[in-house]
């Protein structure tokens, strides 16, 4: 009997032994696994690019209301993340009613508001979440604002209209946050001379002979632009940039394997990314609604690139024909396809002139942004042109507008999701009814 239970005793001890050590690794070296479906409980890549490149003290202070304990607890967890991947922030929480004299310091007034401080610079965070915080970080500790500048009058996406088809007030929203100073240009016959970056989103009608020629100079001068070009696009824009290196194909993209369920196939699905240009690349790719290819020619003073392709399986339907065309062989061209391109433009003084030109201009309306990884494109495009050292990482991912987070499948995706989901649990329950049945009747 003294055997057993000693060799019990030896079990329970080596057990215990084992648990121990594994609860101590588990302190010293501590692994997060989020299971939410938003990531809530991880900071995004490009969050971490930007708290990889702050080179000062960081100070957060949060006010709270002692009533929201889940909130509060929320507020903290996320700016502990902050805190933990970055150690140049620090991170204070005060309970607002109890704190009236650093409330009134900081300017606070509202419960559940934070503070960004870096030296002389402070900005308040309204909604503590992943995207204002980080932005609230780039205003007061990273690069300087880029002056924007949106041309209209010529049927573009406005960033003031918040229209869900034709509106582009998401896209200056999310470009905001990432230090573009956003306006409009009614008409271009003149830049302004702070302008960082000038875009020009899907016009509709020919610009002016002057308005070419002073986007032509503002661009050849050194300037940064963005071209967002629907197939049809006016002759005189698809002259410009065809100065600068870059023909408007004119066709229609079709990609058949990257339809999403229950639409059609034209959206363009961004395949690949240049690596030469953007080494870190978001991992979800874009969805353009209605595309058009790209080649890039040469032209005097300038270097273009390839920044965007779609997938091999996608072809150009040269005539943009109706819904339900055919690939033609020898008439139509197969992918992969270019659908943005990437210009540097020698102007004087050793300055250097950039324009990006992607075929597709609807995936920056309100409608489309969220689809995806088109926001992902837009930003990246954004700072690819405006900026030396361009933040290119997967951005955070936007909150679901309801209860359930989306779910975006491909046409091929939804009937494996159909078969294997409906079909195939229904035909075994099926079988084992008949065979219950079968086996009752012998019986």
């Amino acid at each position: 009997m003294r055997r057993p239970a000693l060799l019990l005793g030896v079990q329970v001890a080596a057990v215990t032994a084992i648990l121990g050590c594994l609860v101590a690794i588990a302190a010293l070296h501590p692994r997060r696994l989020d299971l939410t479906p938003e990531r809530r409980f991880t900071l995004s890549p490009y969050t971490r690019e930007v708290l990889g490149r702050l080179t000062g003290d960081v100070r957060i202070s949060l006010f709270y209301s002692s009533q929201a304990g889940a909130l509060r607890r929320e507020m903290s967890d996320l700016l502990a993340l902050y805190q933990e991947a970055q150690p140049r922030i620090t991170v204070r929480a005060f309970d607002l009613d109890r704190s009236p004299g650093m409330a009134k310091r900081l300017g606070v007034g509202s419960y559940n508001t934070a503070v960004v401080e870096a030296g002389e610079r402070n900005q308040a965070v309204e909604v503590v979440n992943e995207e204002a915080v980080t932005a609230a970080l780039l205003a007061v500790a990273g690069t300087p604002p880029v002056a924007t500048y949106f041309v209209v009058g010529h049927g573009e996406h406005d960033p003031r209209d918040t229209d869900e088809r034709r509106g582009a007030s998401e896209a200056a929203r999310s470009l905001a946050a990432e230090g573009f100073r956003t306006g409009v240009l009614e008409g271009a016959a003149a830049v302004p001379a702070d302008a960082g970056l000038v875009v020009v989103a899907g016009p509709t009608r020919d610009l002016r002979p002057a308005e070419v020629e002073a986007l032509a100079a503002y661009v050849a001068g050194g300037g940064d632009a963005l071209f967002l070009c629907d197939p049809g696009t006016p002759p005189s824009v698809a002259a410009l940039v065809r100065r600068f290196g870059v023909e408007l194909a004119g066709d229609l993209v079709v990609d058949e394997r990257a339809r999403l369920f229950g639409t059609d196939g034209l959206s363009a699905r961004v395949a690949y990314l240049n690596q030469g240009l953007v080494p870190d690349a978001p991992e979800v790719q874009a969805l353009l609604p209605e595309a058009q290819s790209l080649r890039v020619i040469d032209a005097p003073g300038v270097r273009a690139d390839y920044l965007a392709t779609t997938a091999e399986g996608a072809w150009a339907d040269v005539d943009r024909r109706a819904d339900g065309a055919v690939f033609r062989p020898g008439h139509d061209r197969r992918g992969p396809l270019p659908i943005a391109t990437f210009t540097r433009v020698r102007a004087a003084g050793g300055r250097e002139g950039r324009l990006v030109v992607i075929g597709d201009a609807d995936f920056a309306t309100n409608l489309h942004l969220g689809v995806l990884g088109n926001r992902d494109l837009l930003l990246t495009a954004a700072e690819l042109v405006a900026r030396a050292d361009a933040l290119a990482a997967a951005r955070p991912a936007a909150p679901p507008g309801g209860t359930f987070s989306p779910l975006t499948l491909t046409a091929r995706e939804a009937r494996l999701v159909f078969w294997g989901v409906v079909v195939a649990p229904s035909a075994l329950m099926g079988a084992a009814a008949l065979a219950m049945a079968r086996r009752t009747r012998l019986a």
